[in-house]
């Protein structure tokens, strides 16, 4: 990664969808992740993903190791401030190709 790239760290939303999917394909699409799902945004373009359920998935073609570190920092960290829901529930986020 260059010094200058605009890195945006954000939970997913529903128009990320096709993004998540496309990314987990270059991945090798073994382990999507699931539930609450954090995204690595470099320049506009998601180059990174990490679920509530631990797992992890990154573009490939690009020097992603340093994203992938800064997600997991940032979901951990959430799962610890946050305290558990037992009612509330967020529908976790479809990431299945073509959905």
């Amino acid at each position: 990664m260059a010094r200058n790239e605009h890195i945006v760290i954000r939970s997913a939303r529903n128009a990320d969808e096709q993004a998540i999917a496309v990314l987990g394909v270059l991945d090798g699409g073994r382990h999507m992740p699931k539930g609450d799902v954090t995204v690595a945004e470099v320049d506009g373009r998601i180059r990174a993903a990490v679920g509530s359920n631990g797992s992890a998935i990154s573009d490939p073609f690009w020097p992603s190791a340093d994203l992938v570190s800064m997600l997991r920092v940032r979901t951990e960290s959430e799962s610890v401030d946050r305290p558990a829901r037992f009612f509330a529930r967020r529908p976790a986020l479809r990431v299945a190709a073509g959905v």
